[in-house]
Parts: C-alpha cells; structure tokens; sequence
C-alpha cells in the first residue's frame, strides 16, 4: 500500500523579489513566480492527483491554482500549511535583522525564532496534524500539496525522523517539486528540489530565493 506525495514550493513572490522574510505576509505572485507556477502544472498535469492541498496564503494559494487548473481539480485550503509565523521579523530582510540584534547573536542558536515567533515543534504539530488527516482521506491514492519553505523543511525533517527545528538543513526553491510516499507506516523521501520543468526560463530559476 503506497500513498505518493508531492511537495510544491509556491512560485517567486514579490517578497522573495525583494529579499524579505515573509512569514504569515500575504504577498503575491511576481510575473515570473506565476511563469514558474504554470510550468508546474505543465509537469503535473498527467498525474494521477487525487487532490490538490494549499495554504491559504496568496503566494501559495496562487501557484495551487495555477496547478490545479492544468490538472482539472480544485483547491483545498488548510490554515496548518502556513508558513512559519515570523513574529517581529516579518517583512524584514536579514541585513535588518542583523543590524538589530547584538555582534555574534546567532553564533549558538540553532534554532533562531524572532520574538513572537513560531518554534519548530508548533510547526511539527500542525503538519503532523494535517498529513494524519489526509492520510485517512486520501489513503493509496496520490495528492499534492503546495505551500512555503519552512513548511517543506517541516514535513520532510519529520518524515525522516528529526528533531523538530525552526531550521532544517533543507532548501527548496520556487516552484521546485518534492516527491515522498508513505508505505507500509512509514514516509520515504524519493525526490528532492526538483527543478527540471524550470529549464525553459530564462536567467538563474536554479538558485533559491530567501524570504521565508
């Protein structure tokens, strides 16, 4: 019995454009996030997609459109696929962050959370929490779910068993497509950050935009 997943970073918004950390900031699509989103719907589309999942957030909630057009279904929105809450340092870039906090703040927290901020284990009770839920619903049957870089993170550290942390040694670029299973009570991860249907855009679609 298999449950194929597919993880989808929303397109490049206008605050990964602008280097800021967005967190629960509703920002949009730019020209080319919406270019990016469309080529994943070209490289979706003849899936077997049982469902298609988003958060509620404009930038993800966008490209799951985008996505669910080309392949004839509809969006499911889910608040628990948000990205990380940023508390004070949302909308700011990490230059501005840097310069308000004190020399060498970062060099022993592993786990950095700006004040107000989302941990890595609320994060993991809520994507637990959803993908238990889906599982149910959707068992032996493939869906897709498009959301942030943080959630990402979130949902394959634990797929893989690992600590549950605000950051993870994970990068996932717009657009990019990440593919897992679950079998036997127990998640696989079979592909990572792949980008392959981005090819056709111009200029540096391999690199990763920051702004969380």
């Amino acid at each position: 019995m298999t449950t194929p997943l597919y993880l989808i970073r929303h397109g490049r918004s206008v605050g990964n454009a602008t280097q800021r950390i967005q967190g629960w900031l509703d920002l949009p699509l730019d020209d080319l996030g919406r270019k990016q989103a469309r080529l994943a719907g070209v490289r979706l589309r003849h899936k077997p997609i049982a469902a298609i999942y988003a958060s509620p957030l404009q930038r993800a909630a966008e490209t799951a459109q985008l996505i669910a057009a080309a392949c004839g279904l509809t969006v499911n929105y889910d608040e628990r696929l948000r990205e990380y809450h940023m508390g004070a340092w949302t909308g700011m870039t990490a230059q501005e962050i840097q310069a308000m906090m004190p020399p060498r703040w970062d060099d022993d927290q592993y786990d950095r959370i700006g004040p107000g901020g989302e941990t890595g284990a609320d994060m993991r009770t809520r994507v637990s929490s959803f993908l238990s839920d889906v599982l149910v619903r959707h068992r032996d049957r493939m869906f897709a779910v498009v959301c942030h870089g943080g959630t990402l993170g979130g949902i394959v550290s634990m797929a893989l068993g690992m600590p549950a942390r605000r950051r993870q040694p994970f990068s996932f670029a717009n657009a990019s497509i990440t593919k897992l299973t679950y079998e036997h009570g127990r998640w696989k991860v079979r592909s990572v950050n792949d980008r392959c249907h981005l090819r056709t855009l111009s200029g540096p679609f391999h690199e990763l935009s920051s702004g969380e």
